[in-house]
């Protein structure tokens, strides 16, 4: 399983959308996963992201859950932060391009009554 941790820091209080393309190449079968976390300058988790899948995929699974994460790197190491993991993986057998869309957000200030939402189009080429 190929594993990516994504942080980051309380941001200014605004709502904003943002798109971002991600690509993986991925064999049939296997399956990709990418974690999500957000912390404070202090390393204070912040808490779960709010994720609505926008299109599902057409030739796997996919599959969001929360998850807590051990940091390894300074200066946060040791601290734990509640995140959401996002893993797919492919049909069985399936060979060929797959596509998937999710929106992800998270708490903007520490009351997580403001959020910033970010949308990502996956590109999965499956060989």
């Amino acid at each position: 399983m190929r594993s990516f941790i994504v942080a980051a820091a309380l941001l200014p209080l605004v709502t904003a959308v943002h798109a971002q393309d991600l690509v993986y190449n991925v064999r049939s079968g296997e399956t990709v996963s990418e974690g999500l976390y957000l912390s404070t300058d202090h390393c204070v988790s912040v808490g779960q992201y709010r994720t609505k899948v926008l299109k599902e995929p057409s030739h796997g699974k996919l599959v969001i859950r929360p998850e807590t994460f051990v940091i390894n790197e300074p200066p946060c190491k040791g601290r734990k932060f509640v995140g959401t993991r996002l893993s797919y993986t492919s049909a069985k057998g399936f060979r060929g391009t797959d596509h998937l869309s999710v929106s992800v957000g998270y708490p903007i200030d520490t009351s997580q009554m403001q959020y910033t939402y970010k949308t990502y189009d996956v590109t999965l080429n499956v060989r």
